[in-house]
């Protein structure tokens, strides 16, 4: 054999290493990023809760004004949530409002569920007038009145 022809084959066999090395890191790189897209998908649209059943009951103010970032990042801070980027992307797709009040959420909620709980407007708060026990009794009179007078 002639140094030519072995430096052809030498030179071949090289190449043909790099090129199944580079496609083997494109196949590497393109399936990593198949597994990433899916898990994020999922999370998603089926976003697991951030704790298992039954969970904790925590009390969660969302102010007037605050963003719903600042929410999210809230709720993240707090434990009711996972990742607020998820919740995010889930409150952008399923056009929930975010309105301020105190709400009772628990860590074994999803982002979904919760997203519901804070698109619920609380009631207003409304200062009840304290009856006093006088008019209770009436008012518990009159109906023993009316269910004796039936009789």
């Amino acid at each position: 054999m002639s140094r030519k022809t072995t430096n052809q084959i030498v030179s071949f066999i090289i190449q043909t290493a790099i090129a199944v090395i580079v496609v083997t890191i494109v196949t590497m790189i393109f399936f990593a990023g198949i597994k990433q897209a899916y898990s994020f998908g999922y999370d998603v649209f089926g976003s697991p809760p951030a704790a298992p059943a039954p969970g904790t009951d925590k009390l969660f103010v969302v102010e007037e004004g605050m963003s719903t970032a600042q929410c999210m990042e809230n709720l993240e801070r707090a434990g009711l949530i996972r990742d607020k980027n998820i919740a995010l992307i889930q409150e952008f797709f399923y056009e929930y409002a975010i309105y301020p009040g105190t709400y009772t959420l628990n860590t074994s909620m999803t982002v979904k569920e919760i997203l519901a709980e804070l698109n619920e407007e609380p009631p207003q708060e409304t200062t009840a007038q304290a009856s006093s026990p006088s008019s209770e009794a009436q008012e518990e009179g009159q109906t023993r009145e009316i269910i004796e007078g039936d009789e």
